[in-house]
């Protein structure tokens, strides 16, 4: 692809109004500017490049220290800039990508992060599927070729293991913490704390149920951030007595045989989670069975009642990892089940039709009073309609795809 011209993209830039535009209109200007911006990226990177060869040479500080000093960057932000130029030394298809806007800097920073704490021979193998990597960069958005990256990572990661994937949970469990510290200038406390994978999800099992049942009281007025803090503090200061599930889903082959291409070993969310670990758990849980269609599909388990079961929600969990917005990443537990046909206008508590919106990003406000319209198919094809009724959205929302299989999306707009 030819490179952008910056002086014409600035110039449509420096010209145009935003405050007046129509929503076509606000598309194009946005592409413009995430072109612009892939570009001066680009230009950072190789002005990092040279930065580290004279820096060598002992003529210049470190690339961090000036995009940090001159370039006006926190110091993560110029951590984030050094690595980002290392990826694309590694993969000069990137860098190219980067500066023509078919990817963006979020794109490199994806891989970057993947690579963090793999070994050498790891990292080489990883970026040895560069080819693969770009192509997967470049139909599919920040978060999910994010995904994407890090589920790479943990096959090499699981496929070199010489040690019980069950070690490296232990040493999860070794380096938990809990911080605690005071903000200087407004007062407030900050608890921060690091969990392995299974004591946190145990954690924000009982924090999600205690939010559940907070919500149910009518009335209470609590904004959605007030309604997490006071989850937290019951589910701290309930005694530990409360019963809560951990979802858990993994995929017959896995369990039985290992990891492979497409497996899926993770808890609701995402998080990715050893295979002797589930089989573990699986030695004291109660097992409740989730069939699965060739598509992703969970079947129908849903009963006549109101509110969805806690067995549909088991199988909501098994095909939404989010809230079903296309652009949201809200976690599962985070949503409410809603009713696409409402319950008060015929519609069944069946899985054809609940799915999870969230709240925090107010998808669910969207839809009952925001104007929005939402339908979905059998196969769990949605389809969203703004306010004005053009069609923002088509797609499916079942997103335990396979590594490298982006969704299938259809964006429709007015002419």
């Amino acid at each position: 692809m030819k490179a952008p011209d910056p002086d014409a993209v600035f110039a449509a830039l420096r010209g145009s109004d935003p405050d007046v535009m129509d929503r076509d209109e606000l598309v194009d200007f946005v592409k413009k500017v995430a072109s612009m911006k892939s570009w001066c990226e680009s230009l950072n990177v190789r002005a990092t490049r040279r930065q580290r060869h004279l820096a060598a040479e002992g003529r210049a500080e470190s690339p961090k220290d000036l995009l940090a000093r001159e370039g006006g960057q926190s110091g993560k932000e110029a951590r984030a800039g050094d690595e980002r130029e290392r990826v694309c030394c590694a993969l000069p298809n990137f860098e190219d990508a980067l500066a023509t806007g078919i990817v963006s800097a979020g794109h490199v920073d994806a891989i970057a992060g993947a690579i963090r704490n793999l070994d050498e021979p790891l990292t080489a193998e990883f970026l040895a599927q560069g080819h693969e990597l770009l192509a997967d960069a470049e139909r599919m958005g920040v978060d999910l070729f994010e995904r994407s990256c890090r589920d790479l990572a943990r096959q090499l990661n699981a496929a070199a293991a010489t040690t019980n994937d069950a070690d490296e949970l232990e040493r999860q469990r070794q380096k938990s913490n809990v911080r605690r510290w005071t903000d200087k200038e407004t007062g407030m406390r900050h608890t921060h704390l690091e969990l392995d994978p299974v004591r946190d999800a145990q954690l924000w099992a009982a924090i999600d149920q205690h939010r559940r049942q907070a919500r149910s009281k009518a009335g209470n007025g609590l904004t959605w951030e007030q309604l997490q803090v006071e989850a937290v503090l019951a589910a701290v200061t309930s005694g530990g007595d409360a019963v809560v599930q951990l979802h858990v889903l993994v995929d017959l082959a896995t369990i039985r045989n290992g990891l492979h291409a497409n497996s899926v070993c993770e808890f609701a969310d995402g998080t990715p989670l050893p295979r002797s670990v589930v089989r573990q758990m699986a030695c004291d849980a109660e097992i409740i069975p989730i069939v699965l269609a060739g598509d992703g599909r969970a079947l129908d388990i849903g009963r006549g009642a109101r509110l969805a079961t806690e067995p549909q929600r088991q199988a909501l969990r098994a095909m939404h990892r989010t809230c079903i917005h296309p652009d949201c990443e809200v976690p599962f537990d985070d949503c409410r089940i809603h009713h696409v046909v409402p319950w008060e206008r015929g519609g069944s508590t069946e899985l054809a039709n609940l799915a999870p919106l969230c709240e925090s990003r107010k998808h669910h406000h969207d839809v009952h009073e925001g104007g929005w319209r939402l339908t979905l198919t059998s196969d769990r094809v949605a389809t969203w309609i703004r306010p004005d009724g053009i069609t923002y959205w088509t797609g499916t929302t079942v997103d335990r795809a396979p590594r490298g299989a982006a969704p299938p999306r259809t964006e429709l707009h007015a002419a």
